[in-house]
């Protein structure tokens, strides 16, 4: 069967776009058709004598939530302040709304942290759909705790939640807080990803 014009139009301008040109028609059309729920989206917070948010704030810093520029291994990161009665230490997040879904959020964070003294350990207390807590879900405790074991090292620990409600009913309108028992405690980032 013979090409109609406009197929052997279409083929020639191909043709003629090179590589480059077919790499930039098809990356189009990717966008235009691939489902926008099959991507990643993505928040992080850098902290360091400058912080970098990308979707994502450190919030509650003048109550329990407070942090301080500090070195640690060598890079600029964040020193978690004791407050005033209370064993814990925390650093409170924030999600951008544009990232939440309405209904269960499921997602993985990744809390990068410096391993200085061994003892004591971090996990994320999160807002959950767990109603069964005395307050509702709002600070629910990941499955996952992070042991710190003294390596001097920078390490990277990682939370799985599939529960998240992240309505902000932390204090400060936080989504998720990391919570620290033990020593003292240093912060580089924190990232969250969820499909």
């Amino acid at each position: 069967m013979p090409l109609s014009g406009r197929a052997k139009w279409f083929i020639v301008a191909l043709g003629s776009l090179g590589f480059l040109g077919l790499c930039l028609v098809l990356a189009l059309l990717a966008t235009l058709f691939w489902p926008a729920h099959s991507l990643k989206a993505s928040a992080s917070v850098e902290l360091g004598n400058l912080m970098k948010s990308r979707g994502m704030v450190q919030v509650n810093q003048h109550h329990d939530g407070a942090t301080e520029p500090a070195m640690a291994g060598g890079l600029e990161c964040h020193a978690f302040k004791f407050y005033p009665g209370r064993p814990e230490q925390y650093a409170y997040f924030k999600i951008d709304p544009a990232l939440k879904r309405s209904g269960t959020n499921e997602l993985m964070v990744e809390v990068e942290y410096f391993d200085g003294e061994a003892g004591g350990h971090f996990r994320l207390d999160y807002d959950s759909y767990n109603g069964n807590s005395k307050d509702q879900g709002a600070y629910t405790q990941s499955k996952e705790k992070v042991y710190l074991k003294g390596t001097q090292r920078w390490r990277k620990g990682r939370f799985l939640l599939d529960d998240g409600r992240f309505e902000g009913r932390e204090n400060d309108a936080a989504d998720f807080r990391i919570t620290v028992v033990g020593g003292q405690f240093f912060l580089r980032s924190v990232k969250v990803v969820r499909e």
